[in-house]
């Protein structure tokens, strides 16, 4: 059972690998602390992670400590621990076949995976070239895919396609996906398996983890202009700009940290300092200070 539901409530929106939980998927006993003490005093704890349910469950125990869970990036909203879905996206069948044929023209590697919440379930498309990363991912869903079928009409709907590269090229790619599939929504992001390789996500219209936020905030009543967003990497992003207090862990991207104000790096327990600063600062405002005095002396 969440928090009670009212027009005022407040909540924290956190990224979970590299953000959350520390370089060993676990969670830290100080974070740990930290969402407990947040559930005592009835703020919202809400999970926001490109994970899929399936791949969300091999890291949060029956007992963690958060109230709603969003995976894919925004395509599947849960609570939490009942894991009942309260919102979910398709991508329709002719976006994905249409999708599906631009990324074999480009040779890229990709995945199809089948509509929520059974998304851990793939398709796959290789180009031949080498990709280990790749490779890496099939084998971890062993049993939960099979190769994409030459004639593309026979695709159904599905959650999202993911593309799997080798190289970073400064986004050159991203902004040639967002062109050529201008009606989609495409996500850049670090693959969470190499930490080198460059995955892109690409969604229905609308898709986000913003957007998913919002829906939670509308859904539950939580007061938006005072939530806390944390993250560290380029698909945290939209949901960092979105937040109204946002802070990135030390890990992030050079040029994450550069725009967002930054606190420790995902081993030394930066999740919890985010709070702290949070809660400080909406402490100062409860105390009659204006949301612009706050920003001053922040």
């Amino acid at each position: 059972m969440g928090p009670t539901i009212n027009s005022t409530a407040r909540a924290v929106f956190t990224d979970l690998d590299g953000t959350l939980l520390d370089a060993h998927q676990q969670l830290a006993l100080v974070n740990r602390e930290t969402l407990e003490r947040l559930g005592k005093d009835k703020i919202w704890r809400i999970v926001v992670t490109g994970r899929s349910l399936f791949s969300a469950r091999r890291v949060l125990d029956p007992y963690f400590p958060i109230d709603v869970l969003v995976t894919s990036s925004g395509a599947g909203i849960f609570s939490f621990p009942g894991e009942q879905m309260l919102h979910s996206t398709m991508m329709e069948e002719p976006h994905v076949q249409r999708s599906a044929a631009i990324l074999k023209q480009l040779a890229l590697d990709f995945m199809i995976h089948a509509p929520l919440p059974d998304n851990h379930f793939f398709k796959w498309h290789r180009s031949g070239r080498q990709n280990t990363d790749f490779g890496k991912r099939l084998e971890i869903y062993s049993g939960y895919h099979q190769p994409l079928p030459e004639n593309l009409a026979t695709v159904g709907p599905a959650t999202q396609l993911l593309v799997v590269c080798p190289r970073d090229d400064d986004g050159q790619l991203h902004r040639s996906l967002q062109t050529k599939l201008p009606d989609l929504t495409v996500i850049r992001t670090t693959s969470p398996l190499d930490h080198r390789s460059i995955w892109y996500e690409i969604f229905p219209p609308g898709i986000s983890k913003a957007s998913a936020a919002a829906w939670v905030c509308e859904h539950y009543g939580i007061d938006q202009h005072t939530v806390l967003t944390v993250g560290n990497d380029y698909n945290d992003l939209d949901l960092l700009h979105w937040g109204s207090f946002s802070r990135v862990v030390a890990n992030a991207p050079p040029d994450l940290r550069r725009q967002f104000a930054m606190v420790a790096d995902h081993n030394n327990d930066g999740f919890a300092e985010a709070v702290a600063d949070w809660r400080k600062i909406i402490s100062a405002q409860s105390s009659s200070h204006s949301p612009e005095q706050i920003a001053l002396d922040e």
